[in-house]
């Protein structure tokens, strides 16, 4: 009976630990910048050497855009900083109209590495 308990636990682990790490959350940024004449916006982010643009959606509500990751990266390269650019246009962006960032920033891609692993 207890071996039908550990099952029932460990599989349940398993099951939670999968679902949270696929769950889409807002990226932590390492660098942003934005090219006016060129209507781009550059996210700089971690990846363990799977990371692409497809990875990634764009919310933007009330002139605040969140950039969001809708999966991790699970390479097992050393983390490391990269860029991505995205026009404005497809992300229904303006560039003349102000809007702000939700997502956090950090500057450290090993520390930004593991919140992405461990976290919601």
């Amino acid at each position: 009976m207890k071996t039908i308990y550990a099952v029932v636990f460990i599989g349940t682990g398993l099951f939670f630990g999968i679902t949270h790490a696929t769950a889409e959350q807002p990226e932590v940024l390492l660098g942003l910048s934005m090219d006016f004449e060129k209507e781009e916006i550059t996210i700089e982010v971690v990846s363990t050497g799977c990371t692409t643009k497809a990875d990634f959606r764009f919310e933007y509500k009330d002139n605040v855009l969140t950039i969001i990751r809708k999966q991790p990266d699970t390479c097992k390269a050393m983390p490391d900083k990269i860029t991505l650019t995205f026009k404005l246009k497809d992300l229904g962006i303006d560039p003349r109209t102000p809007f702000r960032i939700s997502n956090t920033f950090l500057a450290n891609e090993n520390a930004a590495n593991f919140l992405m692993h461990n976290t919601q």
